[in-house]
């Protein structure tokens, strides 16, 4: 299946749809109020696949709750990546397919799934 590019305001916008913190609350019982849900893994038309937090929780500027976000969390990628390894954190012996990038400009998040394709159309196992 041949997959339609799309350009990084494209793919911006669509990562702050994902993101939205409105669609993502979940209210507590208890002290613990509200939190947000985790956005489903991205997976671009050309396979790879990664995870993008911002929440309070995560690696994400701002640090809270709600958006926008400017920076956020990047866990985990299929492949190593070489437009995020500069916010990979390093452990000694990390492997770029089990690290955590933190604080990686939203932007620059945007600009590696448009070069890759865009998002998949293929429907996601698991979601």
């Amino acid at each position: 299946m041949t997959e339609a590019r799309h350009t990084v305001e494209e793919v911006r916008a669509e990562l702050d749809r994902r993101l939205d913190h409105r669609e993502r609350r979940k209210d507590c019982e208890g002290s613990f109020g509200a939190f947000l849900t985790h956005v489903p893994q991205v997976v671009c038309a050309s396979g790879l696949r990664m995870s993008v937090q911002a929440s309070a929780y995560h690696y994400s500027s701002p640090r809270e709750s709600e958006g926008p976000w400017y920076r956020v969390e990047v866990g985990f990628p299929s492949e190593r990546v070489e437009a995020l390894m500069e916010w990979m954190e390093d452990w000694g012996d990390t492997q770029p397919t089990d690290a955590v990038y933190g604080y990686v400009p939203i932007e620059v998040v945007a600009q590696v799934i448009a070069d890759n394709g865009g998002f998949s159309k293929a429907p996601e196992a698991g979601q």
